[in-house]
């Protein structure tokens, strides 16, 4: 197949690209760039794609160019809604009628779709064990402990994770950092770290190392009542090999088993009592990080992935 990505992000590059078979040809074309108009009009005049590919908000503010022209060259979409379900009707379902098929995490979203007669299937997040695996470490990263992750105010539900989590950790006795966006520092919910805490931003080809430097990865999640929807670090954790302590929610629990693959909590007490626990217990740390590893890439590669709705993407 010819596959054609609409945007160039890592969780595309360097996570659902490896899930096609190297007969498959996959060009980048963001439509981000200025001249994106006139470079795809060049590019579907000598190469016929099966399909192009955006996920998230990639495509939201161009859509209303973007859509003629695909349509122009009968070029199919497939829409991946990274975002369902808190923004399945803002930004999903519009993109969504524009697009062949869409993909999405949160099987809860799958009836909406069917609802508005827009053709959809489940297809979560998942590791590529190319890129999301053990490295050696960096003293830039070692802690004790490690979160890698945006602030967002849009996500209301993300604060239980917040509050379960990392709060309970701010001010204890370990050595924690943060790394993401500058929301960090300021925000209107005036949730803010310290510069000893924050760690700026982490570039994502960096990802693994830190992972692999840290003794605990914490986790963060902006969906706490989905039965399959969790935030896309959660594989990609594991595939580090990280020990991963998260906030529990029902999708945790349906893909994972505590204190086997990774480790959830669901009080701020339960955090320092864990984190006390397991820094202490390096021997259980590395063998739950194993077999959160053996997990994943046993059931959760993009290869899995893609292998999954592939006979879809051959019809479109």
């Amino acid at each position: 197949m010819n596959i054609l990505f609409l945007n160039d992000s890592s969780l595309l590059s360097q996570g659902l690209a490896s899930g096609f078979s190297s007969m498959d040809t996959i060009r980048y074309l963001p439509v981000r760039l200025p001249d994106w108009e006139e470079r795809l009009t060049e590019m579907l005049r000598t190469w016929k794609p099966n399909f192009a590919l955006a996920d998230g908000v990639s495509i939201s503010t161009v859509s209303w160019k973007l859509f003629p022209i695909l349509r122009r060259y009968s070029l199919p979409l497939v829409y991946w809604a990274i975002d369902d379900p808190p923004d399945w009707r803002r930004m999903s379902r519009p993109l969504g009628r524009g697009a062949k098929l869409v993909l999405t995490p949160a099987e809860e979203c799958l009836p909406l779709y069917q609802r508005e007669k827009i053709r959809a299937l489940y297809f979560h997040f998942a590791c590529n064990p190319s890129f999301h695996c053990l490295t050696e470490p960096s003293h830039q990263y070692t802690c004790d402990l490690l979160l890698v992750a945006n602030y967002y105010t849009s996500y209301a539900q993300r604060k239980v994770g917040l509050e379960t989590i990392l709060t309970p950790l701010r001010s204890g006795p370990f050595h924690l950092k943060v790394f993401g966006d500058e929301h960090w520092l300021a925000n209107t919910d005036y949730y803010t770290l310290p510069p000893e805490i924050y760690q700026g931003y982490l570039p994502y080809e960096q990802l693994p190392c830190a992972y692999s430097s840290a003794k605990i990865v914490l986790g963060l999640h902006s969906v706490i009542d989905s039965p399959t929807m969790m935030s896309m670090r959660t594989f990609e954790a594991l595939g580090c090999r990280a020990f991963f302590l998260t906030h529990w929610s029902p999708a945790i629990e349906n893909l994972f088993k505590n204190h086997v693959h990774l480790v959830w909590s669901r009080h701020p007490d339960e955090t320092l009592e864990l984190v006390r626990y397991y820094l202490s217990r390096e021997d259980l740390r590395q063998k739950i990080a194993c077999q959160g590893q053996e997990e994943v890439y046993r059931n959760h590669t993009y290869q899995h992935r893609l292998q999954s709705i592939r006979p879809y993407l051959e019809k479109l």
